[in-house]
């Protein structure tokens, strides 16, 4: 103790020279250790440096070496040879694109079993009777998927259309079109002069029911008692059966 401490002028105890010198004795084998890291991190840099300047003479040599050359020529003779392939492939989509880009939605063509190609035209043809045999101020109930066109093409007023921003009104048509007879009927004649709904194929009306009765079953339950998704208005997908009720 005597040895580490001893007191100053004023009384207080001081630490003697020997305490002192710990510090530098300290500090020199931590700038030694951070010398080392460095020089290992330098060594590294230097490795992969030549790794990486050996792996391009490398590349540079087999370039221009007899084998490159060959390589070279094989692989010019294999992108000749996809061309064509790659060529065919991009027109095919390029005739198949600007077919269906001209076809509009409402004529289309379609290729029956046999192989003939026949033209679709019944969205256009129900547009035109509709303009030509009901008076200008008719009123058309449909599917809101039809509205803008019966407006623009027929020229009638339609209760829905694109613009489906009332959810309330939507599922009263909802409603209307997924009803009893008799019951719609009570509705729909207070509304429209006319009801326009598309029967056959995968996109037509009836496939399109469960999705009708479900947004007039939101507003109103009585559509599907106690079956909010009206499953018992639907078409099993394993079986593509359907329920009682879609049946009746």
């Amino acid at each position: 103790t005597a040895k580490a401490w001893g007191l100053a002028t004023d009384g207080q105890p001081a630490e003697s020279a020997g305490t002192h010198a710990a510090a530098p004795v300290a500090s020199g084998k931590k700038d030694k250790r951070e010398g080392k890291k460095e020089k290992r991190q330098a060594k590294r840099a230097d490795s992969l440096e030549d790794s990486a300047k050996q792996l391009v003479d490398g590349f540079k040599s087999f370039y221009v070496s007899k084998n490159g050359r060959y390589g070279r020529l094989a692989g010019a003779g294999l992108l000749l040879l996809l061309i064509p392939y790659l060529y065919r492939g991009f027109y095919a989509y390029c005739d198949m694109f600007a077919l269906r880009s001209s076809n509009p939605s409402l004529v289309y063509k379609a290729r029956r079993p046999d192989g003939a190609v026949v033209v679709i035209d019944d969205y256009l043809d129900s547009y035109d009777w509709l303009q030509k045999n009901t008076d200008q101020d008719a009123r058309v109930l449909s599917w809101w998927d039809y509205g803008y066109q019966i407006t623009g093409i027929a020229n009638r007023t339609t209760l829905a259309d694109g613009n489906t921003w009332n959810h309330d009104h939507i599922a009263l048509i909802g409603r209307m079109l997924t009803s009893e007879e008799s019951r719609a009927h009570e509705l729909i004649r207070h509304l429209a002069d006319y009801v326009l709904v598309w029967a056959g194929g995968g996109g037509d009306d009836l496939a399109k029911s469960p999705h009708m009765a479900r947004i007039g079953n939101s507003v109103y339950p009585d559509i599907c008692p106690g079956d909010p998704l009206c499953y018992s208005l639907s078409i099993n997908p394993e079986t593509g059966e359907p329920t009682p009720r879609m049946a009746a």
